[in-house]
């Protein structure tokens, strides 16, 4: 029943799980820091008219936005990373349960479990401390 629980919660917790492209975000602003520096070199006093102020600020504007979406990845890294450790903390209290004779106990249940969620007459929500959700369907 234990191992059941686990699986199930792992399953919430790994479904919301996003594919890290932080990498590729970094190499791209690194070239676009490379260009926009090689054409601020390009300029002197004699060419400044030529300088590309349109493609200046589309690379400031790509820029800005890449930085953005680094930034959201890495609050959405944070916040797994803050759903893995809860999850850590509620295994190890179920696997204090192992050896012991499972009987109803109020206050552990109300360390792991923020709330039950009916849903429809086939599902209900679990919702653990810390925000994983995982839906089951009632048999």
């Amino acid at each position: 029943m234990l191992k059941t629980l686990k699986t199930h919660i792992g399953m919430g917790l790994t479904g919301e799980e996003t594919e890290d492209k932080s990498l590729d975000i970094q190499i791209r602003i690194t070239a676009i820091d490379a260009e926009f520096k090689a054409m601020m070199s390009a300029i002197s006093a004699e060419n400044a008219k030529q300088f590309d102020e349109r493609r200046a600020t589309e690379l400031m504007n790509e820029k800005a936005s890449l930085e953005q979406q680094l930034s959201q990845i890495t609050d959405a890294m944070q916040k797994g990373q803050n759903a893995k450790s809860r999850l850590d903390e509620i295994y190890d209290v179920l696997d204090g349960l192992k050896n012991h004779p499972i009987k109803f106990d109020d206050s552990l249940l109300r360390q792991i479990l923020e709330c039950v969620i009916i849903e429809s007459k086939e599902r209900i929500k679990v919702v653990f401390t810390g925000g994983l959700e995982v839906e089951q369907p009632l048999y």
